[in-house]
């Protein structure tokens, strides 16, 4: 549910969280549940990305390719600068916690 005053980058934000967790979700539990006798020899996983990858296309056919890319690269973007400040906030954490530092805060 969108908040009044959610601005564009939390519904994103938002957004990618939610839909992201639930579709893995959906994945894991479909590629466990598929019956095996259903796609012999294929690995479930696999057909179960084939299959979202149907149902999403249905109501993205009329987006123009470039615009599925530029929301990938968004994507991209946005977990690898995630992952740069995990990365910078687990040094910093590491180096507040360095024997001989005490508990004194060396940020801010």
């Amino acid at each position: 549910m969108e908040s009044l005053s959610e601005s564009p980058l939390e519904r994103f934000v938002h957004t990618l969280m939610i839909t992201g967790g639930w579709l893995m979700e959906l994945m894991s539990g479909l590629s466990v549940e598929l019956p095996k006798e259903s796609y012999p020899g294929e690995d479930p996983w696999a057909v179960v990305f084939e299959m979202l990858c149907g149902t999403i296309g249905t109501a993205l056919q009329s987006a123009e390719p470039r615009d599925l890319e530029r929301a990938t690269e968004l994507i991209d973007l946005a977990a690898s600068r995630v992952e740069e400040h995990l990365r910078l906030a687990c040094e910093l954490s590491g180096r507040m916690h360095e024997p001989g530092t005490g508990d004194r805060r060396t940020y801010g």
